[in-house]
């Protein structure tokens, strides 16, 4: 569906010629002189025109109609980086963990496990049962095919 724009442009399309001719004659006039070069520049100057035209349309038809919810945006991302700005310097500088060596690491495990010792009462000899005959590995047992 055309909008009344197109429309507009449509219908005075025609005339843009002698429009075209007007505005370089005006132009011209304003100048004080009528060169070949002015009429080489009005090219590139409608070029430029068309170009400023389709940036306006573009902003027109995707930008202005949500503007709303365009400058919502902004405002949110403003306040996003507004609070990590301020996170940022509030927090003080944290050092890192370091490592420590291996000796002192390996001592405090055996010093964890001495008291470990200490405190759980030493552990019984698991019994050990005979083992059951016939019990093996389940892939040597032969079994019964069950059909379903």
């Amino acid at each position: 569906m055309k909008t009344p724009r197109e429309i507009l442009f449509e219908r005075h399309r025609p005339v843009e010629p002698r429009l075209d001719a007007l505005r370089r004659k005006v132009v011209a006039e304003h100048l004080g002189e009528r060169s070949p070069c002015l009429r080489r520049n009005t090219r590139n100057v409608r070029a430029a025109w068309q170009a400023r035209d389709l940036l306006r349309r573009t902003w027109l038809e995707l930008v202005w109609p949500s503007r709303h919810a365009w400058a919502g945006m902004g405002a949110l991302w403003l306040v996003i980086v507004a609070a990590d700005l301020h996170m940022k310097a509030a927090s003080p500088a944290v050092p890192l963990a370091r490592a420590e060596p291996g000796a002192a690491l390996a001592q405090a495990f055996a010093e964890q496990r001495r008291v470990l010792a200490e405190l759980l009462p030493p552990a019984k000899p698991r019994d050990i049962q005979a083992a059951r005959p016939g019990a093996g590995r389940r892939s040597e047992q032969l079994r019964p095919f069950k059909a379903c």
